[in-house]
């Protein structure tokens, strides 16, 4: 299946105002995230399911995601929250596709989880870098948890 793996786009800077978990997308993100959805979009037909950290940055992320490639199920989870431990998240995100049943998904989070996921689960990447709306497409094997990074698409390169 493919598994599409997703850094939200710019968020506004940390401030002693609000928490991190409530700071939103800037107009640069949004534009950003825009130019991600078009990229997507012509590398996959549609999207069967979409899962997003709680945090709002992720959540605006997936929501202008999903004004062009209208996925079919959005879903909330909170182990795509920053700080959270990359084996369990992908143990967790494999047990939740392989539920579904879909050949096609996007996950939108956090650096460095982001980074994290793609070298666990190919384990012949180091952690790759990711600016904010990058996409990695992953060949991904949900019963065994593991795959293959195929590209990493930079905003720069919409």
């Amino acid at each position: 299946m493919k598994l599409y793996i997703m850094r939200h786009g710019q968020a506004e800077p940390m401030s002693d105002a609000w928490p991190d978990s409530e700071r939103r997308l800037t107009d640069e993100g949004i534009t950003e995230v825009q130019q991600a959805s078009e990229w997507l979009s012509q590398q996959c037909e549609s999207l069967e399911q979409c899962y997003a950290s709680p945090y709002r940055r992720a959540q605006e992320t997936q929501n202008v995601m999903n004004e062009r490639l209208n996925c079919q199920q959005l879903k909330m989870l909170s182990c795509l929250t920053p700080e959270k431990r990359v084996h369990e998240t992908v143990t967790e995100l494999a047990a939740e596709i392989s539920v579904a049943g879909v050949t096609t998904a996007l996950i939108v989070t956090h650096m460095p989880l982001v980074s994290y996921l793609v070298a666990e689960i190919d384990k012949a990447q180091q952690p790759p870098i990711f600016a904010t709306a990058a996409i990695a497409e992953i060949e991904f094997d949900p019963q065994t948890g593991t795959g293959r990074l195929q590209q990493l698409m930079q905003p720069e390169h919409c």
